[in-house]
């Protein structure tokens, strides 16, 4: 939360001081806002995956507990996922120099993408029970199965020159790699590596019947305006721009 509101500061502010140096400290803070949100992401789903240390007293453990080899290691997969993803979405939506250094760097962090995930793969075999619930039902395998097809699918369309594909794979991969973990961890919400006892399901973490009515109703109301509203923003903001047209006179670090 705290590198998000870094984050929000750099952008507001960037332009408000006529200042090379406060411009650069400006660029370091939302990049450095945008970074650790997407790393400390990863490490927190990584960590319920293999088990949080926890019990009737709470959390045993600090912050740098939480930073072991697994959670690292998923919280650089979701990096490389995240910056893949914007990469390809300033593919589809910029010309020129801007366009081709946003296709390029997609397409060299594809290749680290995938070192990542399979040794993400294998290491979860190990570090976590989440492939359990697959042998128990292997018609799940289908979630795991789709997402590294739409992993090969960024670098397919990615290679013919389609983004706008390649972006919408990248889109499929995301949301599959999460549903693999969701999956695998069902019905636990957050597992306790001490006890299972102390697991939080979705059956003692739930909210009463009454509550899920009505956030039910709320949501079957107020998501399908969202969603409305969001593709009337990319409907309007849809045609591609260069670097020029994006900063004007402005000089980027």
């Amino acid at each position: 939360m705290f590198a998000l509101i870094v984050r929000g500061v750099g952008l507001e502010f960037r332009e408000k001081v006529d200042s090379a140096g406060w411009k650069r400290g400006c660029d370091i803070a939302i990049f450095a806002g945008s970074f650790l949100p997407a790393l400390l992401f990863g490490v927190a789903f990584g960590n319920i995956f293999q088990g949080i240390p926890m019990d009737a007293n709470g959390y045993h453990g600090t912050l740098f507990t939480l930073l072991n080899p697994y959670g690292i290691i998923t919280g650089v997969l979701f990096v490389l996922l995240f910056i893949v993803h914007g990469s390809l979405w300033l593919a589809v939506k910029t010309n020129g120099e801007l366009g081709k250094r946003a296709s390029s760097v997609a397409d060299k962090s594809w290749y680290v993408l995938l070192i990542i995930a399979v040794l993400f793969l294998l290491y979860t075999a190990f570090a976590t029970d989440l492939y359990a619930n697959y042998l128990h039902n292997p018609v799940w395998f289908i979630v795991p199965a789709i997402a590294v097809l739409s992993l090969l699918g960024i670098k397919i369309f990615a290679s013919r020159g389609n983004y706008l594909r390649a972006f919408y794979s990248s889109c499929l991969t995301i949301l599959t790699v999460t549903f693999t973990g969701v999956i695998g961890l069902y019905p636990n919400l957050i597992p306790s590596n001490l006890d299972k006892n102390y697991n939080l399901t979705i059956f003692n973490s739930s909210s009463s019947p009454y509550t899920l009515k009505i956030m039910t109703i709320v949501a079957v109301i107020f998501v399908p305006i969202v969603i409305a509203y969001q593709i009337w923003v990319y409907r309007v903001f849809r045609s591609k721009l260069t670097v020029e047209e994006v900063l004007g006179d402005k000089e980027i670090y």
